[in-house]
């Protein structure tokens, strides 16, 4: 090829290039931010919407009913669900994962601009937001030790503020305390005595607080701004308010109040480790590496801890990046132990000098590779970016064995370095290119994976493509310039030395001369013992796939629930009874719990996250420790605790069972998921942790207005409500922003604490034509259940049972009980939709595309084989090894009792479609090379011939794949950088079926084509014979029919 002869006759200017694209991989690498997942675009917009005091049931009709509506008719929309609580609803549109969000956030801001006047005035404008991996938290830290909680939050806003200032940190926010407030406690008897209204009181408010644009004044002389203060900015502003003139006296706010600034009620509370802290969770900026930002705030802490005095605790309650940390160093020794096996073994096999031409593959496929995926497609630098190297470890080599090795062959010829290198560039390059397109169309369907588990994927089969790609552009290109400079110009290492390897050399040679000489029996062996293998395995492996490798957990989240109208304060009892049960189990390390009360959704009052130790330095495993966990709080009483690992992957945010029902009958569903939630309870055991969406019901008390009493009267429901509002969380009269403030405060005006009770409304009065009336003669107070919260999906009531699996227990033959039961038991309606959803459904998914995608890589190599070899037959042969390396994927993961998973198993056959035909490519090309120069050969000869010059580079190439992943398929991990052998670890379990699958079933199809390749193409040859034969045959009668009938 001419860029071959370029290239070398060039080779200043190509190792120039070469030297550009490495510095261009090192600036890479160093700029690649990591992170402990792939930073992918999650395809969800969330609208809420707030409407002080508006129940449940009103929530859904007067505001999620219209947006609804609207919403569905969006384009790209997939599904739309709300959840209505009191005075709040909460919209999630989730869109095809290939949409352009920042169209879609335009089109639900439209959207709501359309429907804007079909919701009640008095809601608050609808909040868009795009659901982002940067909205949780990297790291949450956690104060207590504090006098007071004004104080407490005082540190916790100048903690913030230098939070924030650290490079790479998105927001910084504040839970556990409640809002600020400004607190206009008014008296009942002042305002008696001095005949002031509420009505009064909220007019003057709304009528001060405003800001009043007066202009400018132009005098000729010069141009002034006119300004009328307006703006309530200290409390004394609120002290000073007129609201009430009598002929000479005015009163004012503080005639009536005492203003005082506070904290409104608190609805929650956050805790770590049985003390009641202030927390504060750290979310970073795209693009910037959570490691560093991690080292930033922990030194910030440290200099913060020396500033405070010694009683204020700063204590870390999460770090995400902690996790990622240690999966990248340890993916990093293992990638470079990989590395240095492979080296060695190549150096060893091939020499010095041909050990490096061939080993500089993989530093210059990996830089190369760090700069594409930085510069050029913006890659962060995550576990499967890594992985994807490991896994492209022992392919970089490859083209390079090949060429090396022919071009040794040549040298011992009597070719130059230059000629050698030269002609055997030009001789293999489209073996080699076939080679590797081959294994680039395997993995390239992967990039097209749909869904939220593609994009999380998708990284791994595009950094294979880059890398592999490098690795191309080095054997075609870069190793012959260097061959040309650096290799050996004698026999001073004949690799075709008769006395290497010759116990190895002459066992397969009458290995490979019986499968020559008896083709039909050898392929037929093989394909009865690849039935044998597949017929008795994989049907008990089709109800046992999982839908990700159950990793250790590190994780655990626990939810608290309760019934009942429970306050903050109760729920934070619940809250210390658990940490108590919880914190002294071993293996715990930090125990965070957010507290609210029971007013939110559903029963749930509380939720944790339980940080377990480092599984290195336990002796237990995170399963153990997490069946302490729950047996721990298995004799609780007052309230329920669900205890579950938080899953990692792309299905993080997803149980692994949802069982989902839909119907516009809310009554029919509601009583239907009872139903079965009560089945589930009592005759399912291997599901946990199961939890509903059911509505719980609490006392609501409903105020009922007498209209036509009060009307008569001269009162208002706006008077009313307003007195009403006076017991309870008090009147909205404003807001204002103290200096020493970065949020706007709300300013409420309500009576004592000791007045503010439903009983109380017999002793507040109204005015009314006849003067001060009490306001319970027009009302009427009555308790009355309440649904806490009302969920619908695509426009239809909903609600969903989700649950885990125990280990041990088939998930698949779990659900199939419960749908056989849902048949028997005629539990289906036809008002009624019953889906099952959660990971089973995504793998279910996964497992269809992973099939099309097997098939279409399949199409993909058949047509380049196709082209290349200019046959159909011979491509069919290479293809079948890729039928052998699926046998032998799972026969490993049966003598392994390795679990396997949809995602891993699945890439894992997809990728090894492309990794086995390499070496049947480079052998049946050398046949076909044989063919063309030795014409008059037996077939028997050159296939084994073939076979014997290419049994090393088959061997090798083979050994130095298996060699990246060996460890790992073993479950170990071995990181030379910290000089450390870990088993087990997370990082291992992540792993380790996707290093077995590729180990295997590289292996098995190795022997294949080592033994039943071979018999393949004698067969074939011996059909051209046959046919050849034949046709002779036919001819030679024909002509002596021809000759007959002439004579």
């Amino acid at each position: 090829m001419g860029i071959v002869k370029t290239a070398v006759s060039k080779f200043r200017t190509t190792i120039l290039v070469m030297i550009f694209l490495i510095i261009m991989g090192m600036f890479g690498r160093a700029a690649m931010p990591i992170a402990s997942n792939p930073n992918i675009q999650f395809p969800f917009v969330n609208v809420s919407v707030f409407l002080e005091g508006a129940s449940p049931e009103d929530m859904s009709r007067i505001v999620a009913k219209p947006l609804e509506n609207r919403f569905l008719r969006l384009e790209g929309q997939e599904q739309v669900r709300s959840v209505n609580t009191q005075s709040f609803t909460n919209l999630t549109i989730q869109y095809d994962v290939d949409f352009d969000m920042d169209q879609a956030i335009l089109d639900v801001e439209r959207a709501i601009g359309e429907v804007r006047n079909q919701l009640p005035p008095e809601a608050n404008d609808p909040i868009v937001r795009e659901r982002s991996d940067n909205d949780w938290p990297i790291l949450i830290y956690s104060i207590y030790g504090f006098s007071n909680l004004r104080s407490g939050y005082a540190v916790a806003q100048e903690i913030q503020d230098r939070f924030e200032k650290v490079p790479g940190v998105l927001g910084v926010e504040i839970g556990g305390v409640p809002e600020e407030l400004l607190e206009v406690e008014v008296s009942q008897a002042k305002l008696e005595s001095l005949g002031v209204s509420l009505t009064e009181i909220y007019s003057a408010v709304r009528n001060n607080n405003v800001l009043i644009p007066a202009g400018f004044q132009d005098t000729g002389s010069g141009k002034f701004a006119v300004e009328i203060p307006s703006i309530f900015e200290t409390r004394q502003d609120v002290f000073n308010l007129p609201i009430k003139s009598d002929g000479n006296k005015v009163v004012k706010m503080g005639d009536v109040a005492d203003i005082k600034r506070t904290f409104k009620d608190p609805s929650s509370f956050s805790r770590i480790n049985g003390f009641d802290a202030i927390s504060l969770s750290i979310t970073k900026r795209v693009g910037f590496n959570e490691l560093d930002i991690a080292q930033s705030v922990k030194s910030e802490v440290e200099q913060i801890r020396e500033e405070f005095p010694d009683d204020l605790i700063i204590q870390p309650g999460l770090d995400t990046t902690k996790f990622a940390g240690d999966m990248v160093s340890e993916l990093e020794g293992n990638i470079i132990t990989a590395v240095i096996l492979v080296m060695v073994l190549v150096v060893a096999t091939l020499g010095l000098r041909n050990g490096l031409i061939v080993g500089i593959a993989i530093p210059f496929s990996f830089l190369v590779g760090f700069g594409i995926l930085h510069f050029f497609i913006g890659y962060e630098f995550n576990f499967l970016v890594m992985f994807g190297m490991l896994l492209g470890l022992g392919m970089l080599i490859d083209g390079g064995i090949v060429i090396v090795e022919y071009a040794d062959k040549l040298i011992d010829k009597g070719q130059s370095r230059i000629e050698a290198y030269t002609n055997a560039a030009e001789r293999m390059f489209t073996p080699v290119f076939a080679s590797v397109l081959t294994t680039l169309a395997a993995f390239s369907p992967l990039m097209i994976w749909p869904g939220i588990s593609g994009k999380f994927m998708r990284y791994l089969p595009v950094t294979v493509f880059v890398i592999l790609a490098a690795s191309l552009a080095y054997a075609l290109i870069f190793a012959p310039v260097i061959g040309s400079l650096l290799g050996r110009r004698k026999k001073a290492n004949d690799l075709n030395n008769d006395s290497e390897n010759t116990a190895l050399k002459k066992t397969y040679g009458k290995a490979i001369n019986f499968a020559v000489k008896n083709p039909v029996e050898s392929v037929a062996y093989t394909f009865l013992t690849m039935f044998l293998i597949l017929g008795n395995i994989v049907p008990n492996y089709g109800k046992q796939f999982v839908y990700f490798p159950s990793v250790e957990p590190w994780l655990i989240e626990a939810d608290i629930q309760a019934r009942g109208n429970l306050s903050p304060y109760e729920a934070r009892d619940f809250a210390i009874d658990a940490e108590q049960k919880l914190i002294s189990v071993k293996g715990v390390e930090d125990l965070n719990i957010s507290v609210s009360g029971g007013g939110g959704s559903g029963d749930g009052v509380g939720r944790g996250y339980i940080v377990l130790e480092d599984p290195k330095e336990l002796d237990i495993t995170g399963f153990e420790v997490l069946s302490l966990l729950r047996e721990a709080v298995s004799n609780i009483s007052g309230y329920k605790l669900s205890i579950r690992e938080v899953q990692e992957g792309p299905g993080q945010f997803t149980a692994p069972v949802e069982i989902q029902l839909m119907s516009e009958d809310l009554g029919l569903i509601e009583r239907k998921t009872r139903e079965l939630r009560n089945y589930i309870d009592q005759n399912i055991e291997g599901l946990t942790g199961i939890n509903d969406t059911l509505p719980k019901y609490k006392i609501e008390w409903k105020v009922d207005v007498d209209k036509e009493r009060a009307f008569q009267s001269g009162i208002s429901l706006l008077d009313i409500g307003s007195t009403i509002q006076m017991v309870t969380t008090g009147i909205m009269l404003g807001e204002y922003r103290p200096d020493d403030s970065k949020e706007e405060i709300d300013i409420r005006a309500r009576f004592a604490k000791e007045k503010r009770t439903l009983s109380n409304l017999e002793n507040i009065t109204v005015n009314s034509r006849n003067g001060a009336v009490p306001v319970s003669s027009f009302v009427d107070v009555e308790a009355r259940p309440n649904a806490a919260s009302l969920v619908r999906k695509d426009g239809q009531f909903f609600y969903e049972i989700n649950a885990t699996n125990v280990p041990g227990f088939n998930l698949n033959g779990e659900i199939n009980k419960i749908q056989e039961w849902m048949n028997e038991t005629n539990f289906n309606d036809p008002r009624m939709d019953v889906t099952f959803g959660g990971l089973t459904e995504r793998g279910a998914e996964a497992t269809d595309f992973l099939i099309q995608a097997f098939y279409g890589a399949l199409f993909l190599m058949f047509i380049i084989l196709v082209t290349q070899f200019n046959s159909i037959s011979q491509p069919i042969v290479i293809l079948l090894s890729v039928l052998f390396s699926t046998a032998g994927v799972f026969l490993g993961l049966t003598v392994t009792g390795s679990e396997p998973s949809t995602i891993m198993t699945g890439t894992a056959l997809v990728g090894l479609a492309g990794i086995v035909v390499n070496n049947n490519i480079v052998l049946i090309d050398t046949f076909n090379k044989l063919k063309l120069d030795f014409p008059d050969k037996p077939a028997t000869e050159l296939i084994s011939e073939t076979c014997m010059s290419r049994l090393r580079p088959v061997l090798l190439t083979t050994i130095t794949t298996i060699f990246g992943l060996m460890f790992l398929s073993f479950g170990y991990s071995i990181d030379v950088i910290n000089r450390a052998i870990y088993e087990g670890t997370s990082t291992v379990k992540w792993y380790q079926v996707f290093g077995i699958s590729i180990c295997w079933g590289l292996g098995f199809s190795t022997i294949i084509t080592l033994f039943v390749t071979p018999s393949f193409l004698m067969i074939l040859e011996n059909l051209k014979e046959y046919r050849m034969s034949a046709r002779n045959f036919v001819t030679s009668i024909a002509s002596k029919i021809g000759t007959l009938f002439k004579s």
